[in-house]
């Protein structure tokens, strides 16, 4: 228990529930050089008008990033991809960039997913990263068709996890609560989207890519995940951390091929 009052407990518990569910923005959006003379569109989805950019004519691969990043992580496979002739389509999720969508649950976002898809196709393949793997995951089970699907650095929403991470900031445990009981008040709110219970339900053709020494997600989720779904393949790598794994020439080239329709 801590000194904290009743009211000093509301407002601290609204503040980490905010904070749990508002990715920081950039001061001024950005845009990768690879997108700067793309086909830019903003789509109207269940979230509010999301912005996204086409390069290349064709089946495309709809890139999706993680959590507090934007469509600049994808500069070095857009590179890569439009000297294979390869059609690409990039997102900034709800929350993020040049997005005018407020941040909203991960059912919505998915579902964004499916509209920029739809405006923005066809969409044949994904790469996700991070966050991105988990909206991209709940895409496919709301009814998104692609071939192949790229996991990379994928998170496990697992509901320990997240308490202990919060509690390592120096949360008091009442607020903790709080915030808790806040969340379970919320009935409209879908039930956390379970990853591993749903990964043996899925048809994709999937690839997992992790370095050893992300400290952000840890290896074990894509290994995990990668023993439950079906048709699936795993790369690990090490000294790339959890967000330039996304962008190392060696590892996008093995991405690449997989999209391709080559095995790893």
């Amino acid at each position: 228990m801590s000194d904290t009052n009743s009211d000093e407990i509301e407002t601290l518990a609204q503040q980490v529930l905010d904070a749990m569910n508002t990715p920081k923005r950039r001061v001024r959006p950005r845009i990768a050089e690879a997108f700067r003379d793309a086909i830019d569109i903003e789509v109207e989805t269940p979230c509010g008008p999301v912005m996204s950019w086409r390069l290349g004519k064709g089946p495309a691969t709809l890139l999706v990033h993680g959590w507090e990043d934007d469509n600049c992580l994808w500069g070095p496979i857009a590179d890569k991809c439009a000297q294979l002739g390869r059609a690409v389509v990039a997102v900034d999720l709800p929350g993020h960039g040049f997005t005018k969508a407020d941040m909203a649950r991960p059912h919505l976002i998915a579902e964004a997913l499916i509209a920029v898809a739809a405006a923005q196709g066809p969409i044949d393949t994904i790469v996700a990263h991070s966050f991105g793997c988990l909206v991209s995951m709940i895409a496919l089970a709301k009814g998104l068709d692609v071939k192949r699907i790229v996991m990379i650095a994928t998170p496990l929403a697992r509901t320990s996890q997240r308490w202990e991470r919060i509690a390592a900031k120096g949360i008091p445990d009442d607020v903790i609560e709080r915030v808790k009981a806040m969340i379970d008040a919320e009935e409209s709110v879908p039930a956390p989207y379970d990853m591993e219970a749903e990964a043996e339900n899925m048809t994709t053709r999937a690839l997992f890519v992790h370095s050893l020494d992300d400290d952000a997600c840890p290896v074990e989720n894509s290994q995990s995940l990668k023993r439950l779904w079906p048709r699936s393949k795993i790369i690990l790598t090490d000294e790339l951390g959890h967000r330039l794994i996304a962008q190392d020439s060696a590892t996008l080239d093995r991405i690449i091929d997989f999209v391709e329709g080559f095995e790893p």
